[in-house]
């Protein structure tokens, strides 16, 4: 559904500028001017995607009293830019031809690597990252896409459930690690609150909104309401965790961007259970292309 949708979003950007070029063609308008005109506007439209929820989450800071370093929030929202343009132009859209490897880059005898996406995105948000974790070592990486965009954060779980077991029987693994960008963090945290934790070897959250966050209240569907601040799933969540049998919960890494314009406050990310990393000139999907995310994370899942 979610390809579809942006799909669709791309064809109907391409169709009004090919309304466009003909106006400005009988316009008498030059093709070199018509071309950078059209150049402008699909820059101008992405970065007000990014703009707007920056715009916002800048305004709840002031509204709070948080000052950000300029030069952090200048490199986050072009960070962004740049990771926004891949994922939402080329690696989910085109998902088949981005994320052809399943596993990517098979190793035998290695503890598998799942990474669970988070809200409106899809396994080809990781296009880079499982590049990048492949590159320092962990293999075999598997992703999965937990369908429902807009629906159930416990109907997710139960996809990764599903997921978990079939990445183990395929690499004939006991155990598995997992990263789990955004909304994906608290879809792992409900099948720990459900199931055994014995399957996870260690668990990465990057930019997962743990306690909730102020920027849901823009979001669609019955997930985007869960992810609201102090909401009654969050609630129920926290009590399934604390409930018994309470088992040991896997070794957990939570790396969050104090510039993220997605998840605020930025502080929600942090779990109280888990190692906590803040970062600064970083935005929320470019957690996913960042060296150094990769570095600490890396660091993390070889112990």
């Amino acid at each position: 559904m979610l390809q579809a949708l942006i799909l669709f979003a791309l064809l109907l950007e391409g169709i009004l500028y090919a309304m466009l070029v003909v106006v400005w063609m009988r316009g008498g308008i030059s093709s070199t001017d018509i071309v950078l005109r059209i150049f402008l506007l699909a820059v101008l439209w992405r970065v007000a995607h990014a703009g707007i929820s920056y715009m916002v989450a800048g305004a709840l800071r002031r509204r709070d009293g948080i000052q950000l370093p300029w030069g952090s929030s200048l490199k986050a929202f072009a960070n962004e830019l740049a990771a926004r343009f891949v994922s939402y132009q080329w690696s989910q859209p085109f998902e088949q031809l981005a994320m052809r490897d399943e596993p990517f880059r098979r190793l035998h005898e290695a503890r598998p690597v799942l990474l669970v996406h988070g809200y409106f995105s899809s396994r080809g948000m990781f296009v880079r990252f499982r590049r990048m974790l492949a590159d320092r070592g962990h293999a075999p990486i598997y992703t999965v896409n937990l369908g429902h965009v807009f629906g159930d954060v416990d109907a997710m779980e139960r996809v990764l459930a599903k997921r978990i077991e079939e990445v183990l029987a395929d690499a004939k693994a006991g155990d598995l690690n997992i990263v789990a960008h955004s909304m994906g963090g608290l879809v792992v945290r409900a099948y720990l609150a459900r199931a055994s934790s014995h399957k996870l070897h260690r668990l990465v959250t990057l930019g997962s909104p743990h306690h909730g966050t102020e920027m849901a209240s823009l979001g669609l569907g019955k997930c985007a309401l869960q992810m609201r601040r102090s909401s009654a799933w969050l609630r129920a969540l926290v009590a399934r965790e604390a409930a018994p049998p309470n088992e040991l919960r896997p070794p957990t890494l939570s790396i969050y961007s104090l510039n993220d314009d997605l998840v605020y406050p930025a502080e929600s990310a942090r779990l109280g259970w888990a190692q906590n990393i803040p970062m600064t000139g970083v935005g929320h999907v470019g957690l996913l292309f960042s060296d150094a995310v990769a570095d600490r994370v890396s660091e993390f899942l070889k112990v």
